[in-house]
């Protein structure tokens, strides 16, 4: 069984993909984190993203690729479980934000 799921980031980008297993429940566990982004940014309520992708780990074995909110530089991660059955999706985080200092 395919699933296809189309998702726009931005006015300019849209992202098209296709998750496949023979069960139903490990499709929709494949795509999980794709299905529970709703497009909108918690913080600013912008629809306006795009998508970075990391390496990590002593030797660069891990990949967390997170959605950006153009509006104010929140992310949220997600990431395939290390036995690759599917993918997690992290909550919101607010982008760090250096404070002035008044002299």
């Amino acid at each position: 069984m395919d699933l296809k799921v189309t998702q726009k980031l931005n006015d300019r980008q849209t992202i098209e993909l296709t998750f496949n297993d023979p069960d139903l429940q490990m499709v929709v566990l494949k795509a999980g984190a794709v299905l529970s982004f709703n497009g909108k940014c918690p913080f600013c309520d912008s629809e306006d993203f795009t998508l970075q992708t990391r390496l990590a780990g002593e030797h660069r074995e891990y990949k967390y690729t997170e959605y950006v909110c153009n509006g104010c530089n929140a992310t949220r991660q997600f990431g395939e479980y290390r036995d690759g059955s599917g993918m997690f999706l992290k909550e919101w985080k607010e982008a760090y934000r250096k404070e002035q200092t008044v002299i």
